[in-house]
C-alpha cells in the first residue's frame, strides 16, 4: 500500500498533473439591466453547501439524518473601483431596483432577482474553464464598508459586495455535473419519502 503522506506520493499524484491556482477565475453576471457582465473580481469566496437534517433515534445515541439540501452561506466578492465609480454605481442601482428608494417597496419577484444568474468559473494557466458554479436568483444583499485613508496614496479603492442566492449548481470543466450534486439530490428525494411515510416513527 502506498504511503499517501509521502513526498513521492504528492509529487506523482498532484504536482505531475498540476495544482489549481487560486488566482485564476472569472465572474460573470447575467440577467441584470446591464445585460451580461464580466466583472474583474479581486477576491472571491466560493459558495458552500450543507444538509437540512432531522434527528432520528431508535436505540442508543440520536443521529442527524440528511433530508434535503441547503445553501446558507453568502458569497463575498471584492472589485476594484474605477475612477468614475462605475462599479459602485452599478451595485447601487441594482439594489435600488430590488427595493425602491422612493417607496421602500420590494421588487424581488419582478424579474429583478429571479432572472439573475451569477457564474463563478475557475481557470487553468491557459485560461480554460476547469469548473463552473452557477448561482441562481443571485443579488447583492450588502455593500460592505469601504476604507479610505490619506496615507493610501499608492493604493486604489476596492468595493466588497455580499451576495445571496437560492442555490448553486457545480459543473466540472468537461461539462459533467458533479456526482456530489446527484447524490445530494437523491438523498433529498429519499429523505422526503421517508418523512412522508413516517419511517422515523414520529
Amino acid at each position: 500500500m502506498s504511503n499517501t503522506s509521502s513526498i513521492e506520493y504528492f509529487k506523482s499524484n498532484f504536482l505531475s498533473g498540476g495544482l489549481a491556482k487560486p488566482n485564476r477565475y472569472q465572474v460573470i453576471i447575467e440577467g441584470t439591466a446591464g445585460g451580461t457582465i464580466n466583472m474583474p473580481a479581486e477576491t472571491i469566496s466560493l459558495p458552500s453547501r450543507g444538509f437540512v437534517t432531522m434527528e432520528e433515534q431508535w436505540y442508543g445515541p440520536p443521529r442527524q439524518v440528511p433530508i434535503g439540501r441547503k445553501y446558507d452561506s453568502s458569497v463575498i466578492i471584492s472589485f476594484p473601483v474605477s475612477r468614475d465609480q462605475s462599479e459602485r454605481t452599478f451595485f447601487e442601482d441594482w439594489m435600488d431596483n430590488i427595493v425602491s428608494p422612493e417607496n421602500n417597496r420590494m421588487n424581488y419577484n419582478a424579474g429583478v432577482v429571479e432572472s439573475v444568474m451569477m457564474k463563478i468559473q475557475t481557470l487553468d494557466e491557459l485560461g480554460e474553464i476547469t469548473s463552473t458554479y452557477e448561482l441562481t436568483e443571485a443579488y447583492p444583499s450588502s455593500i460592505l464598508p469601504t476604507t479610505l485613508g490619506s496615507s493610501m496614496r499608492n493604493d486604489y479603492t476596492r468595493i466588497q459586495i455580499q451576495f445571496e442566492y437560492r442555490e448553486y449548481t457545480y459543473t466540472a470543466g468537461d461539462g459533467t455535473t458533479s456526482i456530489a450534486g446527484a447524490v445530494a439530490g437523491a438523498a433529498q428525494t429519499v429523505g422526503e419519502w421517508m418523512v412522508g411515510h413516517s419511517v422515523f416513527g414520529w
